[in-house]
């Protein structure tokens, strides 16, 4: 089958590879679509500490199961076309004892640690089926959409974290990439809060405005203070309930400080830099009340929701593809995703 196989810091092939052997523990997919992440691109120009060349990147995935599998009590049919939750928990340790497979001790990951969905076929471990992280994909997605609910369901994570209902402050998304604007249709179209997004791309953020933001502002490293301002009076002065930090920029933690009121909680939604650090004043977060929340990846439970969410549209996943590859176009698609243009990239096209 062919494969676009990592091997190192800016590397990648698009090669011939053995199709991946199917034993009693494991089922083979044939991918139909994969979403480029940022974390791929970052993974693809700089390597990543838990990644081991070579290996197969790709986790947002979107394929047809090629024999039956029981998942959840229920048969999954030959042909089916199913998303997938990319986690592989040990299933022993106390987080997955307890459902939250995406804090397992000993995680591995398709797409990470394991070989993932940049290539024809790719095999699920038993893991996974065990977990119920196959969903079915309901008829009302395409291939493309249905390989978003991954990202979908690990906004819902963070989603689930806050809280949100339509009483509270508004929310204050800082990013304007694809997870941003996913945060943006959630809150928007479930909490029905009012949501402004914070971001530094001109065509990104006239997307969130078609989107429905209520209110949209631009700032680079020298206008922090002038946007501080402007979304001050978009939250009537009192500060926003919620900031969602959805970009890697280290500068926007210090920034949703600034934004936020009391009684309030910031979200740490996107990876940073190894060894980031920050300076919080212990008084303020205590006086203000502020809570200080991460959140990472997702469980099979919430990639089931996202399913829904999709299929009713209360996110609309088409919004969110903007560019789509063969295979042999990977390098393209990694440099369209770190290049911030547009916003998601798919991988559709494995021939």
């Amino acid at each position: 089958m062919l494969a676009a196989v990592f091997h190192g810091p800016s590397n990648i092939a698009v090669q011939e590879v053995p199709v991946p052997l199917v034993t009693s523990n494991k089922i083979l997919l044939k991918v139909n679509a994969c979403g480029v992440c940022s974390y791929d691109a970052r993974v693809f120009r700089n390597g990543h500490r838990k990644v081991s060349p070579p290996v197969i990147l790709g986790h947002e995935l979107c394929g047809e199961i090629q024999s039956d599998v029981m998942a959840d009590g229920m048969t999954i049919k030959a042909g089916s076309r199913v998303a997938l939750c990319p986690l592989v928990p040990c299933l022993v340790c106390a987080y997955c004892q307890n459902g939250q497979y995406n804090l397992c001790m000993k995680l591995m990951e398709i797409g990470s640690t394991v070989n993932g969905g940049f290539a024809q076929y790719v095999t699920i471990p038993e893991q996974i089926i065990k977990i119920g992280g196959l969903v079915p994909v309901p008829d009302e997605l395409g291939d493309e959409e249905a390989a978003l609910l991954e990202p979908l369901a690990c906004s819902l994570n963070s989603f689930s974290i806050l809280a949100p209902n339509k009483e509270t402050q508004p929310v204050v998304i800082i990013g304007d990439g694809p997870m941003a604007l996913i945060h943006l249709q959630l809150y928007k179209n479930i909490a029905r809060t009012r949501v402004a997004i914070v971001g530094r791309i001109p065509l990104r953020i006239e997307k969130a405005r078609s989107m429905g933001a209520d209110a949209v502002f631009s700032y680079d490293d020298s206008s922090i203070e002038r946007t501080a301002r402007d979304v001050a009076d978009f939250t009537g002065r009192t500060g926003a309930g919620v900031a969602v930090i959805a970009t890697s920029n280290p500068a926007a933690l210090e920034f949703a400080t600034r934004i936020i009121g009391k009684n309030s909680k910031i979200n740490i939604f996107a990876g940073m830099s190894t060894g980031q650090m920050f300076e919080l004043d212990a008084n303020w977060l205590h006086y203000n009340q502020i809570s200080i929340t991460g959140s990472f990846s997702s469980t099979p439970e919430m990639l089931q929701q996202a399913a829904a969410i999709a299929a009713e549209r209360l996110v609309d996943l088409s919004k969110i593809v903007t560019h789509q590859y063969p295979l042999q176009e990977i390098q393209k698609a990694m440099m369209t995703t770190e290049g911030y243009h547009g916003l998601r990239a798919v991988i559709n096209k494995f021939i």
